[in-house]
């Protein structure tokens, strides 16, 4: 299997590690499922995406000015 190195700052290896401890696997392969991940193709599959990591707009906190 070939071997992909990445070089990222210890502030993305930080971030990386506490992303892949929320969904409670590893940071490789966190790493994998994002690059296996589909790509966007249009615009609309971007919004579908967004739509879908908000989760229910009913329960989304307005910002105070």
């Amino acid at each position: 299997m070939p071997v992909l190195t990445v070089r990222i700052s210890e502030k993305e290896k930080a971030l990386l590690a506490e992303r892949s401890k929320s969904e409670g696997i590893t940071a490789a392969a966190l790493v994998r499922q994002m690059i296996n991940e589909k790509p966007f193709i249009t615009a609309g599959d971007l919004l579908e995406e967004v739509d879908r990591r908000m989760g229910d707009k009913r329960l989304r906190v307005r910002r105070k000015r």
